[in-house]
C-alpha cells in the first residue's frame, strides 16, 4: 500500500497519462484489431455435403457379432472401439468434428449382417469398423465405397475401401499362406499335425492355408484335416478319438475360443497328449480356470494385436483404460475393437478438413508406417504389396498357457515364410 501523498499523486498521473496515450493511439491508429479467427465449425460449414459428416460431427459404426455363435469371442470388441472414440472426442475429436459411434449387431449371420450394413448405410455412417467371422456384407460395402476397417476376413486383401489393422489379409488366394504358426509349433516339438477349422469363410481360408503349407516346412506333416468343426462350445468327443487314432502330436484349432476349449477337454478325456496345441484368439487368461487344465501348455494367439502383459506402454495404457471402465481388455477381439476405430480416426485425420469416403480411402492408401495405436506387432503399409491392399504380417506375439496364466513371450517371433503353395516359391519373408 502507498503511503505517501506525493506518491499516490505521482502514481496517478502516471496512470492517467498512460490511459491517454493509449486514447490517443486508438483514435488515430490506422491499425486495426486481428479479426477473430473463424471456429472449425464456421470454417467446416463450407465443407461438401458428405454423408456421416457436419460441421461438429463424424458419425461411424461398429459392425459384429453382440449375439450369435461368435458373440463370445467379440465380447468388449465395440467397448474398446468405444473407448478410443471417447479418447479422441476428450481432444476435440477430428478436425473440430466429435465422433459418435454407433452400433450394428450382424447377429453371426450372412441375412442379418446385410441388413444391419444397410442399416448403417440407411444412417449415413461415413465408415465402419467390422470384427465378425461373417463376409456377406463386403460386396454391398465395397460397391458404395464405404470405408471399412477390421481383420481376418478376404477382403482386407483385396477391397479398395477395407483396411486390415494388422496388415493385409492372403484370404482370398487359397494359395498363400504363412509358415510362422507351423514353425512356432515345430520349435515345441510338433511333428505331426491336426489341422482343424470351423465353418466359415475365414477360418476355413486361414486352416487350408495351414494344410497347404506343411509339406514346406521340413520335419511337419499333416496326421488329420477337419474343416467342419461346430462353431462354439460343442460336444468335440469324436474329434478327440478322430486326433487320438491320427497319431497327430500337434493341433492348430482355428474357431471360435469356447470351440477350442471343447476340443482341448475333450482331448484330455481321451487321454491325449500334445507337444502343440494352438487355439487362435486364445488371450484371455480368466478361460484358463473354466478349462478345468485342459489348456495348459497351450500356445494364445491374438487375431493381430500384441496380448495383454507385454512390456509395451501403449498396451499398458490401453488395459489400464479398459479396466477403469470396467471393461475386460484381455478379450479376443478388444484390442482390435480399439484399433479398427483407431484406423479409422487415423483416416479421418489424412483425409483433410473436408473429409469424403473417397478422401479417406486415397490418401489412407497412401501411409507406410501405421502403427495400430502401438497396439500391433509391426508397421503396416497400405500401399500394393504381395496383395492388392498391401502386405500381410510377418511378426506374431505368442503366449503360454501355464496353470491358471496367460504368459505373453520375451519377444514377438517374426520370419514367417509367405509361401504360393502352387509353385512352392516364397513371395514374402
Amino acid at each position: 500500500m502507498l503511503t505517501n501523498p506525493h506518491a499516490r499523486r505521482r502514481t496517478a498521473l502516471a496512470v492517467g497519462a498512460s490511459a491517454s496515450l493509449l486514447l490517443g493511439f486508438t483514435a488515430s491508429s490506422s491499425i486495426a484489431a486481428p479479426t477473430p479467427a473463424p471456429s472449425k465449425a464456421t470454417s467446416n460449414a463450407a465443407c461438401p455435403a458428405t454423408p456421416g459428416i457436419t460441421p461438429t460431427t463424424v458419425t461411424l459404426g461398429w459392425i459384429g457379432s453382440k449375439t450369435g455363435p461368435a458373440a463370445t469371442t467379440y465380447i468388449g470388441s465395440s467397448e474398446a472401439a468405444q473407448l478410443r472414440v471417447d479418447q479422441e472426442n476428450a481432444k476435440g475429436g477430428v478436425n473440430g468434428r466429435k465422433i459418435t459411434l454407433k452400433i450394428y449387431d450382424d447377429q453371426t449371420n450372412p441375412s442379418s449382417q446385410i441388413s444391419q450394413a444397410q442399416k448403417a448405410m440407411g444412417d449415413n455412417v461415413f465408415g465402419l469398423t467390422a470384427h465378425t467371422s461373417t463376409v456377406s456384407m463386403y460386396p454391398t460395402l465395397k460397391e458404395a465405397g464405404i470405408p471399412v476397417t477390421g481383420f481376418n476376413n478376404p477382403a482386407f486383401g483385396t477391397d479398395r475401401n477395407a483396411f486390415g489393422v494388422a496388415g493385409a489379409t492372403t484370404a482370398s488366394v487359397p494359395s498363400i499362406a504363412s509358415t510362422g504358426l507351423l514353425e512356432k509349433m515345430k520349435s515345441m516339438g510338433a511333428t505331426k499335425l491336426a489341422i482343424i477349422n470351423h465353418a466359415s469363410a475365414g477360418a476355413s481360408a486361414g486352416a487350408n492355408g495351414q494344410a497347404a503349407l506343411i509339406p514346406f516346412v521340413p520335419g511337419l506333416s499333416l496326421a488329420l484335416r477337419i474343416a467342419d468343426s461346430p462353431q462354439g462350445a460343442h460336444d468335440a468327443t469324436s474329434e478327440a478319438l478322430r486326433i487320438k487314432n491320427s497319431g497327430a502330436d500337434g493341433v492348430a484349432y482355428t474357431g471360435f475360443v469356447d470351440g477350442g476349449i471343447s476340443l482341448a477337454q475333450a482331448l484330455k478325456q481321451q487321454g491325449v497328449t500334445l507337444k502343440s496345441l494352438t487355439i487362435s484368439g486364445l488371450s484371455d487368461p480368466a478361460v484358463l480356470k473354466t478349462a478345468g487344465g485342459a489348456l495348459d501348455g497351450a500356445l494364445g494367439t491374438t487375431f493381430g494385436a500384441l496380448p495383454i502383459g507385454v512390456n509395451v506402454r501403449s498396451v499398458k495404457t490401453f488395459a489400464a483404460a479398459m479396466k477403469a471402465a470396467g471393461l475386460n481388455p484381455y478379450a479376443p477381439a478388444a484390442p482390435l475393437g480399439y484399433v479398427g476405430a483407431d484406423l479409422l480416426i487415423k483416416g479421418l485425420k489424412v483425409a483433410g478438413k473436408c473429409p469424403t469416403r473417397a478422401s479417406f480411402i486415397d490418401n489412407l492408401r497412401k501411409v507406410t508406417n501405421y502403427d495400430g495405436a502401438g497396439m500391433i506387432a509391426q508397421k503396416v503399409s497400405f500401399q500394393p504389396g504381395i496383395m492388392p491392399n498391401g502386405n500381410p504380417a510377418t511378426c506374431g506375439w505368442y503366449s503360454i498357457a501355464k496353470g491358471t496364466d496367460l504368459i505373453p513371450e520375451a519377444k514377438e517371433s517374426c520370419g514367417g515364410r509367405y509361401i504360393d503353395t502352387t509353385t512352392g516359391k516364397v513371395i514374402l519373408s
